[in-house]
């Protein structure tokens, strides 16, 4: 499934407007934007992001979230841990959620 390039170009605007630095790369069937070397958010096929979180706030991020928007990535169908968050696309469907999950992945 194709990533969503609308969704990729308001990744990147976002970050760029926050004037950090980053690269991308495919990976995870997903395009992947690394800061500093390591993951910090993926496009998902689809929509949606994967958010990498700190996995001490990965509860609390799931507790405030509508379940049926954010739950815990799952890859093959093994849970990759609390660490990495799949947010559904309507979760990030207005510039307030993709900020916030933004947000959430550069406190990691």
């Amino acid at each position: 499934m194709a990533i969503d390039e609308h969704l990729a170009a308001r990744v990147r605007s976002d970050l760029t407007e926050r004037g950090i630095e980053w690269q991308e790369k495919r990976m995870f069937g997903s395009l992947i934007f690394m800061v500093g070397g390591s993951i910090l958010v993926g496009v998902r096929g689809g929509g949606g992001l994967l958010a990498r979180v700190d996995p001490a706030e990965s509860a609390d991020l799931l507790a405030d979230a509508d379940p049926l928007y954010v739950q815990v990535a799952d890859m093959g169908g093994k849970d990759m841990g609390p660490s990495w968050l799949d947010v559904h696309p309507d979760a990030v469907a207005d510039e307030a959620g993709l900020t916030h999950w933004v947000d959430a992945a550069l406190r990691r």
